[in-house]
């Protein structure tokens, strides 16, 4: 397994596991679905990328776009280190390993 790959399967389980989080804390139903779907996107996206797939690779680099989109924000408006610096923080990393594999 590739290091982009690993990185996004982490990824995608932080995700899901911050969603669980999210409905533990505040019974929050939407952050349970929206981590279980936007995690389980990146899991399938670390399957796909390991298979040396492309559309696996974009699929990862949509999604963690997605959740930057959404968390970089609020990373602004207020300073959490959960969820928002570390979706920030492992989005980018996740981003970056898989726009490096396009030219490794």
């Amino acid at each position: 397994m590739d290091i982009p790959a690993i990185v996004t399967a982490i990824f995608g389980a932080f995700v899901i596991f911050g969603g669980v989080v999210g409905y533990v804390k505040a019974a929050s139903k939407a952050s349970l679905i929206a981590g279980s779907i936007t995690g389980g996107l990146l899991l399938l996206s670390a399957f796909l990328t390991a298979k040396d797939s492309t559309a696996g690779t974009v699929l990862g680099i949509i999604v963690s776009l997605l959740l930057l989109s959404q968390f970089g924000p609020s990373l602004r408006k207020e300073f959490k280190l959960m969820p928002n610096l570390l979706i920030v923080v492992l989005g980018s990393i996740t981003v970056g390993s898989l726009i490096a594999s396009f030219f490794a």
